[in-house]
Parts: structure tokens; C-alpha cells; sequence
């Protein structure tokens, strides 16, 4: 029978025994109880709506009406350190749905306070978005 029988005869190793609790330095200081956040609340659709803007419309050109017309707001919201603003009209709020950003190099020196009254024709930026330029004092 040899040695396959030998070794089924052996005791078992501790390792399938239960072991004793041991706790190291941390486990002691937390207690032995794991924390668990809450489980997530699943939203259906109507629960987003109005979280994103990804409804607004983004444009490749301007409508017809907007092209080569001179509008007139104010400077709503200016960061200088980022370099930007916004300008607030509400003729293009209407079309757009929020309001005017303006890159703050197209601003004449004398508009670069929240509240002054500006002038200013329309693009389309970058992002698809309506951007303001030939910003003037108004």
C-alpha cells in the first residue's frame, strides 16, 4: 500500500481547524464592525430631468435672424483669471436657452466689471455654443 496510505493516516493539518481570533493593532482600534455606505437610490428616468444642459441645442451656424445684428446686455458673471465672462440679453437667451459667453481679450478695456452695459455681435463658439465678438461698450 505504500505511501498514499501513510498519509491519509496522518492527523490533519491545523489549517481546516477553526481559528482563533486574532486581531492586529487596527483592528482593535476601529472595532471589528466594517462600515458600509448606504445602497444607491436607483432613479428612473423622469428623476433627471433638468440635471444636465446635454438638452441644449448646439448650432453649426446661427439662425438667419441672429447673423450681422448687433445685440445688447450686460456683463453678467466676469473671472479675470480664467479670462472669461458672460453676458446676459435676453433676445438670445430666448433662442439659446442661457447666456452669452465672451473670452475676455475680445472685452474693450473699459467692460470688464460685473454690470456694464456691452453691445456685442454673435458666433458660434467652439463648443457649438453662441459666443460673443466686436464687444463694445453700450
Amino acid at each position: 500500500m505504500g505511501r498514499s496510505d501513510s498519509r491519509s493516516r496522518l492527523p490533519r493539518s491545523d489549517s481546516r481547524a477553526p481559528r482563533a481570533a486574532s486581531r492586529s493593532r487596527s483592528d482593535s482600534r476601529r472595532g471589528n464592525s466594517r462600515r458600509r455606505s448606504p445602497p444607491r437610490r436607483r432613479r428612473s428616468p423622469s428623476d433627471r430631468r433638468g440635471r444636465s444642459r446635454s438638452r441644449d441645442k448646439k448650432y453649426k451656424k446661427l439662425p438667419d435672424d441672429f447673423a450681422d445684428r448687433r445685440f445688447y446686455g450686460t456683463m453678467r458673471m466676469v473671472n479675470k483669471g480664467s479670462g472669461f465672462g458672460f453676458i446676459s440679453c435676453a433676445e438670445t437667451r430666448a433662442e439659446f436657452g442661457r447666456d452669452v459667453f465672451v473670452d475676455l481679450n475680445r472685452l474693450p478695456a473699459s467692460c470688464d466689471r460685473e454690470g456694464d452695459k456691452v453691445s456685442f455681435k454673435l458666433v458660434v463658439g467652439r463648443k457649438g455654443y453662441a459666443e460673443a465678438t466686436s464687444v463694445e461698450r453700450g
